[in-house]
This record gives C-alpha cells, structure tokens and sequence, in this order.
C-alpha cells in the first residue's frame, strides 16, 4: 500500500493587508489552520467517532442545503484511478463523478472536505450530503450545523461494505 501520510509543503494562500501568511500548510490544505477556519468555516481536528482519525468540524452555523465545502481533487478516469490504488481495495479519497470519472482528493491541496467521516460509529445521523453540482461536488448541509458539531455524511452502501460496516 502507498503510504498515507504527507509532507509539509507550502505556505498558506492567505493573502492579506500585510503580505502572505508566513505559516506553513500540508498539501492537502490551501491555508494554515487559522486561515482554513476563517475563509471556509471549518477546521480538521480529530473525529469524535472511535477509530475514524481525522474529522471536519464547523466554526461557523451551517443552515440546512448551506454548501459547506468544494470535494475537490485530481479529475480521473475510472480506469486510472484503478490502476492507481490497485493494492488499496477502496482508494482513499475517491468520490464518483460519473460513470467514467472520480475525482481523487488524495492529493490534492484543496482536500479538506476529504475529512468529512461516515456518520457510522457516531450514533447520531448524518447532518450533510454530497451534491454534485455540474460536475463540481460539494458537501451540503441537510440539517443546521452548529459550531464545533462534526460534519458527518454517508458514505453509501458499497463503502460501508467495503469498510466492512454492513
């Protein structure tokens, strides 16, 4: 399996009165913490569900079909995204455009919304969705978000079996 971890790599894309955040980033976020709270009005910080790492959080009031975050990431084939993650059953980050194209946030530098857990293992329901809006996805909202609620979707089916939570 490729390894699943990353490498500081840039700086944070803020850009206010006074220049460029000076503030590092990984390459799967486009501003430091402070600023990723600020522009998006989310933060990734553990989940609260056991065993799940990292989740997306809310710092800011959500209100129901509110879009919350672009899914963005590497436009892909079908067939190219599985001859990528051939040894990795389920990918990682992958979310199904079409047919014949997904979208693979592994690397992306705009990748927060990849944080978003399955609501299984939280006892609650999910409180957001995945829309695809003309080929652009986004995680929407489907009840009000409160601040530092975590932002929970479902998955589907096949990845939950795949996950084995089915």
């Amino acid at each position: 399996m490729k390894r699943h971890s990353f490498d500081v790599t840039s700086r944070c894309a803020h850009v206010g009165d006074k220049g460029r955040c000076k503030r590092m980033t990984t390459v799967t976020h486009p501003f430091c913490g402070q600023h990723t709270r600020e522009h998006l009005g989310v933060t990734v910080q553990k989940s609260n569900i056991p065993k799940a790492g990292l989740g997306l959080f809310a710092e800011k009031m959500f209100n129901v079909d509110d879009r919350i975050v672009e899914y963005s990431g590497e436009k892909l084939t079908t067939a190219q995204y599985d001859r990528r993650y051939d040894k990795d059953a389920m990918g990682s980050y992958g979310i199904q455009l079409s047919e014949s194209y997904v979208l693979d946030a592994r690397k992306s530098n705009s990748g927060v919304a990849r944080y978003a857990c399955d609501y299984h293992g939280s006892k609650k329901k999910p409180n957001a969705e995945y829309v695809n809006f003309g080929g652009r996805i986004w995680i929407v909202a489907t009840k009000r978000i409160k601040v530092a609620d975590e932002i929970l979707t479902d998955y589907g089916d096949d990845m939950h079996k795949a996950l084995g939570l089915e």
